[in-house]
């Protein structure tokens, strides 16, 4: 047994004891996982059987009887409460015949193969009635409003279904290898060409006369999910984890198709190299996926859970050469979280959502349980790719531009820069050393925080919206400027509501010397209106800190060093008395303008609605205070410098500050790069075009527009 496997069976079976807690007895010998809910409820318990299955059949567990018997009871109450069963759910429903039922089926096939021997004829022919109702229901499926196979590239207008068009693919084409007498089996076939086309699917498709499967591409063809360069706007964001669980369906056909031996669809692996060459630069070399534009849910969880598979599928078929790498630093990942706890995953970390709704948190562990035990079914049928001596971090080095969806990244040996117009809670801004995962947070950072009342925690970043931004690269970095609406349409008491109450404005660029991001902030309230503020503050640089790095962060700044320990006894902010802060002696920030820094302190964890990280945030001018907005105030205007892998003497010497022009709304600031060049971020938040001279360079600065300007460079946005 490789040393993957046998730390995966540690760490599962080790789990399979404290789920008990989880194990839902419902009398009579009858029994599953979790709550047993409709979608997520059943998916979990589908999960948990594959867990178990698996985990009954490793060698040296000791209760390998019980798992088994275990998963086939969970599996004979998914049987009887689907569809064409003969009970209700523990919700009083059935479940099953809806576009993501057969989701939770494809991801446990793997473990319910090994229940075949335990199974009686009648759980049989329960399990052949499931598995060919839902086929025959993705012969004219639906999902949302609409119907048939659909494909789109915004998530707004509904049809953006990568995932689920692969998922439904994959599972027709295993409902045709496993049940080869079925009358319809050539229209189960062809529809599932048909989806798997339209899963990692772009615009080029419409006119591509490749012959796939016997057709032209363009024949088969229904829209674009990605972008050209396959960023993807799932749930309405830059969705990086949407990337990765499309990858993890294709993963899970693949190894079940060769472990049977039976053909897979060509269709399956259309687009998948070109999709993975772009994915594998949002992933960090500890296999912790960089998502340059955030996430709505628990952090490190559920997309990051299915990279494990996919890592797998790009060893064996994409022959990638650092990904069974990626994998065992993934494990480890969940080792450290799992390590000193009672044997769940999360137990830790996720304690508040363990506490308030069991529901979804059962969902979290078995998602976590699911994928270790692909590990131990499909790690075995991986043929290991050559090495050529290239680094994980070599590999990955350049950068990435998506520009109508308004994301772009440049990652060099030391630096990871990005910005995401379109992020979950947008816009978000990172500048992090490439081997500092633990340092990423990703809701808001570097962005500007104002927030009106009438807001509320769960929905922060919704009463916002895009106005505009422009966006270019050079050789070895970026520049963005845009604007966003906020304060956009809040509801208050009694009827009362307010709309688009200031204008953020934001100029972001990541230097060409590998280390540097500049940043220009500057927030006006609107003129039209009256408005009442509840939280502000400038910078924002939002640091983790959690069970991933001890629960202790080290900062230096003017006023000496002091040790930040998770989590502090109370709410609070802590003046630093210093313009500059280096966290770690790896990630340093330097503020030109305004007051010194602050430390914003929460002693419950947050990011995001889950609450699943303890975090600190540097900021400037922070108020959290109802107060009147003034008509036409001016509420942020900084401009700062975050350096990725600068130690506490390298922050405290670097040299910069603001330049200031006669031209209103006009902001600049200067720095020398970690390459000894001076540097200038400019940028023209005003309404009109501003000549303007910067290090003896004279131009002219269209509305919304920034510029990098350089002794030798200069480039405009």
């Amino acid at each position: 047994m490789s040393d993957l496997r046998k730390r995966s069976v540690v760490l599962l079976e080790r789990w399979a004891e404290a789920a008990e807690a989880y194990w839902l007895d419902l009398g009579n010998g009858a029994g599953c996982y979790g709550p047993g809910y409709q979608q997520w409820g059943v998916q979990s318990n589908l999960n948990y059987i594959a867990a178990m299955a698996t985990l009954a059949d490793q060698e040296g567990v000791a209760r390998g009887d019980f798992w088994r018997g275990r998963a086939l009871t969970a599996l004979r109450h998914v049987l009887a409460t689907h569809v064409t069963g003969e009970r209700l759910g523990n919700d009083g429903r059935k479940w099953g015949n809806n576009w993501i039922s057969m989701l939770g089926l494809e991801r446990s096939m793997h473990g319910v193969a090994r229940l075949d021997s335990a199974m009686q004829p009648a759980d049989r022919a329960a399990l052949r009635g499931m598995l060919r109702s839902e086929a025959d229901w993705l012969l004219n499926p639906s999902r949302g409003a609409a119907a048939g196979v659909n494909a789109g590239l915004w998530g707004r207008e509904g049809k953006n279904n990568p995932e689920s068009n692969i998922w439904s693919g994959a599972y027709l084409w295993r409902m045709a290898a496993l049940f080869p007498d079925a009358p319809q089996i050539e229209e189960w076939r062809e529809q599932a060409h048909r989806f798997l086309i339209n899963g990692v699917s772009v615009e080029a498709d419409a006119t591509d006369a490749s012959m796939v499967a016997g057709f032209p591409v363009k024949m088969r063809h229904v829209g674009a999910n990605f972008f050209p360069n396959y960023a993807l706007d799932h749930h309405d964001y830059m969705n990086v984890g949407y990337m990765a669980i499309s990858v993890s369906n294709v993963a899970i056909l693949h190894f079940d198709m060769k472990q049977m031996g039976y053909a897979v669809p060509e269709t399956l692996y259309h687009h998948q190299a070109d999709l993975w060459r772009v994915l594998r630069g949002f992933i960090f070399n500890d296999g912790r996926l960089l998502r340059v534009g955030g996430d709505s849910r628990v952090r490190y969880a559920y997309c990051q859970e299915y990279l494990l598979p996919a890592l797998l599928f790009a060893a064996d078929k994409l022959g990638d050469q650092h990904a069974l790498e990626l994998a065992a630093n993934q494990l480890g990942l969940m080792e450290c979280e799992a390590a000193g706890g009672d044997g769940l995953f999360y137990g830790q970390r996720v304690e508040w959502l363990r506490e308030n709704n069991p529901h979804y948190y059962s969902r979290l562990e078995s998602d976590r349980a699911c994928v270790l035990a692909m590990l131990l079914n499909y790690e075995p049928l991986v043929e290991v790719p050559k090495a050529t001596g290239e680094s994980f971090e070599e590999s990955v080095r350049g950068g990435w531009l998506e520009q109508e969806h308004g994301a772009v990244m440049e990652r060099s040996q030391e630096r990871i820069a990005s910005f995401s117009w379109r992020a979950r809670g947008f816009p978000q801004g990172l500048c992090i050393p490439a081997d500092r995962s633990d340092l990423a947070e990703w809701f808001q950072n570097l962005v500007p925080v104002v927030r009106f009342i009438g807001e509320k925690d769960e929905d922060a970043g919704c009463h916002r919206s895009l106005l505009g931004y422009t966006l270019d690269t050079f050789s070895g970095g970026f520049v963005t400027c845009g604007s966003v609406m906020v304060g956009v349409n809040i509801q208050l008491d009694e009827g009362a509501f307010c709309t688009d109450q200031a204008v953020s404005h934001i100029a972001f660029a990541a230097l060409p010397d590998g280390h540097t991001v500049l940043s220009l902030q500057y927030v006006m309230a609107t003129s039209e209106r009256v408005c009442f503020i509840k939280e502000v503050h400038g910078l924002n640089l939002i640091v983790p800190n959690d069970i991933f790095n001890g629960y202790s962060r080290k900062m230096d700044g003017a006023a000496g060093t002091v040790m930040f320990n998770s989590p502090p006894a109370s709410d609070e902010v802590i003046e630093t008395g210093s313009n500059w802060l280096s966290i770690d002696e790896s990630l340093g920030v330097v503020s030109f303008s305004g007051g010194p820094l602050e430390v914003e302190r929460s002693a419950q964890r947050r990011a995001g609605v889950y609450k699943s990280l303890y975090t600190e945030v540097i900021c400037q001018g922070h108020q959290k205070k109802v107060r009147l907005c003034q008509p036409g105030e001016l509420l942020i205007d900084t401009a700062f410098a975050v350096l990725a892998g600068a130690d506490a003497a390298t922050t405290a010497a670097v040299s910069g500050g603001v330049l200031n022009f006669s031209a209103g709304g006009v902001r600049g600031v200067w720095v020398e790069g970690h390459d000894k060049r001076r540097y200038a971020l400019v940028a023209n938040f005003s309404a009109e075009g501003v000549g303007v001279e910067v290090l003896g360079d004279k131009f002219t600065l269209a509305a919304g527009q920034a510029r990098v300007v350089s002794g030798e460079l200069s480039v405009e946005n």
